[in-house]
């Protein structure tokens, strides 16, 4: 008989799909609690954790502390995701059912891709030549490519600058000088974009 194991489908780096599986965890655990009789870690601790964790995403600005603090909150979950791991295939025992039940992927199943999750800018700084400026970002799992968008309102309208960038190359030129603009940036795939990111405000020199 085929055994099977709970996996991390998402590593650090994957903020939102992270948060997602998460809750997904939570409500999967306690909603099937005559198998997961007494989870470990406490389940009143994983809310807690998902908690901040929507805190931080609703509180970012494209702000370098903003960002390090979504960071280190995805840390956490994903140290607890593991732990929870542990747990589930313990009680698991290979059985492939009881991991579906909760909430994980198991190790015969491999991820589906779907439209990259939510963009994060970390900063933007001044580009190599006047007038331009240079976005770095989160990676964004799934995401072969990245549309950079403008405007001068927060609210838009946007103008797409260009929509195949890479990580490594998202420096915009031809900007105007001392006006300031807003930036937000999407990853994207052949199935779409994903939603964009929090619009960060920059004025080119």
């Amino acid at each position: 008989m085929k055994s099977f194991t709970a996996v991390l489908h998402c590593k650090v780096r994957d903020t939102e799909k992270l948060y997602q599986l998460a809750r997904k965890v939570h409500t999967f655990l306690n909603t099937n609690q005559d198998i997961f009789t007494d989870p470990d870690p406490d389940l009143a601790k994983l809310l807690v954790e998902l908690n901040k964790m929507k805190d931080c995403l609703n509180a970012k600005d494209g702000s370098k502390q903003k960002n390090q603090a979504i960071t280190d909150q995805t840390v956490v979950l994903c140290t607890l995701l593991k732990d929870y791991i542990v747990y589930v295939n313990k009680i698991a025992q290979g059985d492939r059912g009881i991991i579906l039940l909760s909430g994980f992927d198991y190790n015969d199943e491999p991820a589906i891709r779907e439209i990259p999750a939510r963009a994060l800018i970390k900063r933007i700084e001044d580009g190599s030549t006047p007038c331009s400026f240079k976005v770095y970002a989160e990676r964004v799992d799934g995401a072969d490519r990245y549309k950079v968008e403008t405007a001068t309102n927060i609210d838009g309208p946007w103008t797409t600058v260009t929509d195949h960038a890479s990580l490594r190359n998202m420096e915009m030129r031809d900007q105007i000088r001392g006006l300031t603009i807003y930036i937000r940036i999407s990853g994207g795939n052949t199935l779409g974009w994903g939603p964009p990111s929090e619009p960060a405000a920059f004025m080119p020199r």
